[in-house]
């Protein structure tokens, strides 16, 4: 397993995060901490989930997979913002009512005294940004929380939020959570470099796009209803752009002999501004599947293809600010 510094904190973080979410809804508890225990074996030391997540199962699962001796050695990350009260009028949101609250539930589930990283999973613009960060600020002071973090924010929500905590002397977000993988690389507008300028650890997830990724999907057939891409956010993925580019990334897996997900992984690895992919999975064979691609090696000219084959999933806005690094520079306009 390889680690890599945290951003702007002290800690260093295992290239693969557990990403749990699926537990409830596909696994069997017993297979969930198996491919807990199976993580923690193969070096990974960060877990992700959320409240939201089974509606607190997936906190409950970890909570009896992680004996304190396991606890203390893996940096745990969780999630607030749903509602899980039907009816309360103040459950949900970035309130200081809520977070207190749902921070106090989600240790009860994990059966820990503290979350590693807190992380705001959606933003609430109903509630003042200094009443949630004040409200942050006060459970790492009292030790409750170690770091504080955003998940599928905006740059310019990142950006305010930095402002208002660097105005008052607040702890600072130190991490983002978003999606990313060959076929979605509209972050790389704005979020990416506002993460490299700031030094905000970034944590991917959806690598494989739902599955279209590990080429399971093919063009002209039909898509089982109870797979993930029968959604409607990912089937509008599957495009002739999105085949075709299979089809090119299909004969690279080929030359080196490794799998389309594992190819797809590898890329994401080799993005020095992604410090750790976030893995999921509805059965054990789609996490074990991915652990070896830490020792695949592909060629920078492969890759460097794959960014081309795929530049036209990122979204440019202005002509004068090009975005993949290494493009002619911007135009003078001064």
């Amino acid at each position: 397993m390889e680690y890599v510094k945290f951003g702007n904190t002290g800690i260093k973080v295992s290239r693969f995060c557990l990403g749990v979410m699926d537990f409830p809804s596909r696994l069997e508890k017993n297979k969930s901490i198996e491919i807990i225990l199976k993580a923690l074996d193969k070096g990974i030391n960060f877990i992700d989930t959320a409240d939201a997540y089974g509606r607190g199962l997936c906190e409950e699962i970890l909570g009896e997979a992680l004996t304190p001796e396991k606890r203390k050695k893996v940096i745990l990350t969780t999630k607030f913002l749903v509602k899980m009260e039907k009816n309360n009028l103040n459950s949900g949101g970035c309130s200081r009512y809520h977070i207190i609250r749902a921070l106090e539930e989600s240790l009860k589930r994990l059966k820990t005294d503290y979350i590693d990283l807190y992380l705001l999973h959606h933003p609430d613009p109903n509630t003042p940004a200094e009443e949630t960060l004040s409200t942050l600020d006060s459970l790492v002071k009292q030790g409750k929380v170690r770091y504080l973090g955003v998940s599928n924010h905006y740059a310019w929500q990142m950006a305010h939020m930095l402002g208002v905590s660097a105005l008052h002397n607040w702890e600072p977000i130190v991490a983002i959570q978003c999606r990313y993988n060959i076929i979605d690389r509209v972050i790389e507008n704005e979020t990416i470099p506002f993460c490299k300028r700031f030094n905000i650890a970034m944590m991917t997830y959806g690598p494989l796009a739902g599955g279209i990724l590990t080429g399971r999907y093919k063009r002209g057939e039909s898509i089982p209803e109870d797979s993930r891409v029968a959604g409607v956010s990912f089937r509008k993925m599957l495009t002739n752009e999105v085949f075709d580019l299979l089809d090119e990334m299909g004969k690279i897996s080929e030359r080196y002999n490794i799998p389309l997900n594992r190819l797809s992984v590898v890329w994401l690895l080799s993005k020095s501004y992604v410090t750790s992919v976030i893995l999921g999975g509805s059965k054990p064979e789609h996490y074990e599947s991915i652990y070896p691609a830490l020792e695949d090696h592909i060629d920078e000219e492969d890759l460097q293809k794959i960014d081309e084959l795929s530049e036209k999933f990122c979204y440019q806005p202005f002509s004068n600010q090009p975005i993949k690094e290494g493009a002619p520079k911007a135009q003078n306009w001064f």
